[in-house]
């Protein structure tokens, strides 16, 4: 049995190492990296990611996200999962929004 798109994505961020599902106030399925909420699940076609600024406008300018309804200020976009094409941008979205937490968190390190 083929797997939905929103399973292929949720499947696809639970593979990133260090990432933990919690519930949040913005969702029941959020994903976290820390302390940081990276992406969270509307339903089961809409996803949100959090970006950097840069990030966030090279993927509203190539239309492989939306803009955020509430909170375009701080970097979230949307997604929605219609197609694989929106799925295969949607992974690497998450990927974008992933590694700049981890960038994130390793440059706020304590140096020994």
């Amino acid at each position: 049995m083929d797997l939905s798109l929103k399973e292929q994505i949720s499947s696809f961020i639970r593979s990133l190492p260090n990432v933990e599902r919690k519930h949040d106030p913005m969702s029941k399925e959020a994903y976290f990296y820390g302390l940081r909420n990276f992406s969270h699940f509307h339903g089961s076609r809409h996803i949100d990611i959090r970006l950097s600024k840069p990030q966030q406008e090279e993927a509203l300018r190539t239309h492989m996200a939306i803009q955020h309804q509430y909170a375009p200020q701080a970097g979230w976009v949307s997604c929605i999962l219609e197609t694989e094409e929106q799925a295969e941008n949607t992974k690497r979205l998450i990927k974008e929004a992933y590694d700049t937490c981890v960038s994130l968190k390793t440059s706020h390190k304590p140096a020994n």
